[in-house]
């Protein structure tokens, strides 16, 4: 398989210096100010200047969107007709970080009534934000049903140590401007369709739509299958493999935003219009939520599902989702055909994405 089975823990960012934006809620909590020293502690550590990463603090993490998206505007900047991008390309405004992780804890027991609904406004607020800049929020609000929780995610758990979640989103936040840095330079996982070793449709019938599959990096061993499977049945259905492009987000939560970013620059980059032929014209998005100790995994769920809802409306691009919410590891293995103990009546998940971008773009 081209991918492992969770993401990289170690980014080599090169001599790029990107530009962090880190936004926290109560950054004297214990749980945060953990966090936040292991989200730069991972920067830093994949070789990102101290200088590169500025923090900003809220009082509450209901705060943060809000904080972030005054952050980014006061740095915002048109960009010159053709003007070469920093890191990465954008449509027509480039900011003054290249990403941002967005740091805090919601306790459930703290507020029962409200939890839920606060948790997916954060969620969605961040989502909302992604897509109208095109720069990568990483969601790094902890939703957890007490303190003990949080502080095991912080990597300073009283009963389980567990492990500090800010080093893996200073991961995810490098890894999101990589993946924008290989699209602004035409590049994707083209090893992928390499190793499938399928025949290529270059008939006269053959459906020229260029079609970007983009793959969360968590629990790989399902992923990888169901991308095996969208491909090959998109190519039985006539779409040329060579306008079939394969790109890694980080993690379910980064799917929308990757979508996003992959449609509107293939319009227009830089101020420039691009011609219709490099028109991105079908997104799916793959992915499998585990459920843990949290809702985490269906708040991630409910605002992937509706923030592609949005992007399909907003830009007339069908984006199918393939990010499975499931109860088990054992019940993500079903979707594949792979269970011991769960068997689905229904098709392999990869065909049934495939046949849905088919009916889509007909």
């Amino acid at each position: 398989m081209p991918y492992v089975d969770a993401p990289n823990t170690k980014i080599d960012i090169g001599d790029s210096n990107p530009k962090i934006l880190i936004v926290s809620a109560d950054k004297d909590d214990l749980i945060v100010k953990t966090l936040i020293d292991g989200a730069i502690d991972g920067l830093v550590s994949s070789g990102v200047l101290k200088t590169h990463i500025e923090l900003v603090n809220v009082k509450v993490p209901d705060q943060i969107s809000a904080k972030t998206l005054e952050c980014l505007q006061e740095t915002k900047t048109a960009i010159k007709h053709g003007q070469k991008a920093r890191l990465y390309d954008n449509t027509e405004y480039e900011y003054g970080y290249d990403a941002v992780i967005c740091i805090g804890v919601l306790i459930e027991e703290d507020n029962v009534a409200e939890f839920d609904k606060k948790s997916m406004k954060c969620y969605n607020d961040a989502m909302d934000i992604i897509l109208d800049t095109q720069v990568p929020c990483i969601m790094g609000i902890l939703t957890c049903r007490d303190y003990e929780q949080g502080l095991e995610r912080a990597g300073i758990g009283r009963v389980v140590k567990g492990m500090n979640h800010g080093y893996f989103w200073a991961t995810a936040a490098l890894s999101e401007i990589q993946v924008r840095k290989m699209i602004s330079e035409g590049r994707s996982d083209e090893n992928f369709i390499r190793e499938l070793n399928l025949a290529s449709t270059k008939t006269s019938a053959s459906k020229n739509i260029n079609v970007g599959i983009l793959c969360a990096q968590w629990n790989m061993e399902v992923n990888s299958e169901i991308v095996i499977e969208t491909i090959k049945t998109l190519v039985e259905k006539g779409y040329n493999i060579s306008h079939i492009k394969v790109f890694s987000a980080s993690g379910s939560f980064e799917l929308p935003g990757l979508a996003s970013y992959l449609i509107q620059t293939s319009r227009k980059v830089n101020n420039i219009q691009k011609p219709n032929n490099e028109h991105v014209e079908a997104v799916v998005c793959i992915g499998s939520l585990i459920k843990g100790g949290t809702k985490h995994f269906k708040f991630i769920s409910d605002s992937v599902e509706r923030t592609l809802d949005i992007l399909s409306e907003k830009t007339n691009v069908p984006c199918v989702s393939g990010v499975l919410c499931c109860t088990s590891f054992e019940d993500a293995l079903s979707y594949i055909g792979k269970s011991k103990t769960i068997k689905r009546e229904d098709p392999h998940v990869g065909t049934t994405l495939g046949l849905k971008v088919f009916e889509k773009t007909k």
